[in-house]
This record gives C-alpha cells, sequence and structure tokens, in this order.
C-alpha cells in the first residue's frame, strides 16, 4: 500500500496601516490596504506552501523561508510557491534535498 500523507496549512497577518500597500491573495494584488508581512503577506500562497511542506515531511514555511532572512524580505510568494514544488519535486523524484 503507497504511503498516504496530508498537509495543513494556515496563514494569518494583520492588515496594514499603509493605504497603499497592495493585497496580495493566491498571486492576486488588490487596492489596500494590504497586509503587514516580511514578503508580500500573500496569506493564500503562504498556507498552499505550508500545506505542501507538511505533506512532504519538510517542515514548515518558517523553517524554509524564515522571516529572520534578508533575502525573503519583499518577496513574491507565488515565487516561493514555485520554489517549494520544485524542491518537493528535487526530493521525492529526484532524491536530491
Amino acid at each position: 500500500m503507497p504511503e498516504i500523507r496530508v498537509g495543513q496549512g494556515f496563514d494569518i497577518h494583520p492588515f496594514s496601516d499603509d493605504p497603499d500597500r497592495l493585497m496580495v491573495l493566491a498571486g492576486v494584488s488588490f487596492d489596500g490596504p494590504g497586509l503587514v508581512g516580511h514578503s508580500d503577506a500573500d496569506a493564500v500562497a503562504h498556507a498552499v506552501i505550508d500545506a505542501l511542506l507538511g505533506a512532504a515531511g519538510l517542515g514548515d514555511i518558517g523553517q524554509r523561508y524564515p522571516d529572520t532572512d534578508p533575502a525573503h524580505a519583499g518577496a513574491d510568494s507565488m515565487a516561493l510557491l514555485v520554489d517549494t514544488v520544485a524542491g518537493i519535486i528535487r526530493r521525492t523524484i529526484v532524491g536530491l534535498v
């Protein structure tokens, strides 16, 4: 029987006081106020990333993309999602980390 894994993700961010900050949800930008975050604060993308990492047994979004790392400041969360999927594929199909 194949191994079955399930991932669950969630994410929350407070609303920004900056009325010009865009709201980004699932990669779609809306007029602000947006959400506060180290990256673009796309809560939908972050929850999906968290679920994928959990299902793959690879920790969570905070471990893979820590908000203490300046490299992720202002990051496009859809790019992080693509990177996450690519990393899971490399690990599960090719056997790389």
